[in-house]
């Protein structure tokens, strides 16, 4: 759960994923660490890992705020399934389809065995989840959400390493709700 914060605190935390987001931006993955994006913030490395346990935890966090800034789609219940499902996922979708950079170092990041980021793993998760909930609504079952949301991950995974777009993401998980739900 995300912790609550002052005001100062949250403006701390917002200048060190600006400045993460920006050295992602401009020189990739590559020497990103807390200290590189605490001197961007122009704060102290001491004062970025006091809001950060590492690098994961930073990333993953900074891709997290992005979905959640990206917002979600509202899901027309009279609508077929599939634009439900694309509709849901669309956010993230649209998030890692825009910053392709953030996308692949977040979802590396997301898989990092460290308790800080299993949070903000947790977080990413649950949200999905409820978005495909939301598409597919209260008669379909636990079983084919989590079909889905394994194919989710799957296909950001498979985006990731080049295989396909990330635009293509939503969709496809689209076309397979529409199969599962048949």
């Amino acid at each position: 759960m995300t912790p609550v914060r002052s005001d100062r605190q949250q403006a701390t935390v917002d200048a060190l994923l600006d400045a993460a987001l920006a050295h992602l931006r401009q020189r990739g993955p590559d020497g990103l660490t807390v200290r590189a994006v605490a001197e961007g913030a122009g704060l102290t490395h001491t004062t970025a890992y006091a809001y950060f346990s590492s690098r994961d935890h930073l990333v993953a966090t900074l891709y997290w705020r992005q979905v959640r800034a990206e917002g979600d789609g509202a899901i027309d219940p009279a609508a077929p399934v599939g634009p439900r499902v694309t509709t849901a996922l669309g956010g993230p979708g649209r998030v890692a389809a825009a910053d392709p950079a953030l996308a692949r170092a977040g979802l590396t990041a997301l898989v990092a065995d460290e308790p800080a980021v299993g949070v903000v793993r947790d977080e990413l998760g649950a949200h999905i989840v409820e978005r495909i909930w939301a598409a597919l609504g209260p008669d379909v079952g636990p079983l084919v959400v989590e079909s889905l949301a394994l194919a989710y991950t799957g296909a950001m995974l498979q985006a990731s390493m080049g295989y396909l777009p990330f635009a293509a993401v939503a969709d496809r998980v689209a076309a397979l709700a529409e199969a599962l739900t048949e």
